[in-house]
């Protein structure tokens, strides 16, 4: 499995949205690493997280792929794992961080 996390605001995001988003990263995982996402979804209590001093209303998602890449392909996954959030989400792209790192 995929170490995945996920941190938004708590009450942002419905459940039935959230859990649509961990079965669209999943299916993102599957697809571009071969393996589920093993999911850590946080959710920040409402007022404890702030941006540009105003309550947070960003998805930061980031994960450990489990193989390097080189940073074309690094650019190709950021963009679709972007794209799927902002879609299910309805959120902006200033809205949206996502992150693939190198393995642990």
């Amino acid at each position: 499995m995929l170490p995945v996390m996920c941190i938004v605001q708590e009450s942002q995001i419905s459940g039935q949205i959230a859990t649509a988003l961990k079965s669209d990263i999943n299916d993102f995982t599957l697809k571009a690493f071969g393996t589920w996402a093993d999911i850590d979804w946080i959710e920040v209590p409402l007022g404890s997280g702030f941006t540009a001093a105003k309550p947070s209303t960003s998805l930061i998602t980031s994960l450990y792929a489990n193989r390097s890449m080189d940073h074309q392909e690094r650019i190709a996954l950021l963009y679709e794992l972007s794209a799927l959030c902002m879609l299910r989400t309805g959120l902006s792209e200033n809205q949206v961080m996502t992150a693939i790192r190198d393995p642990q």
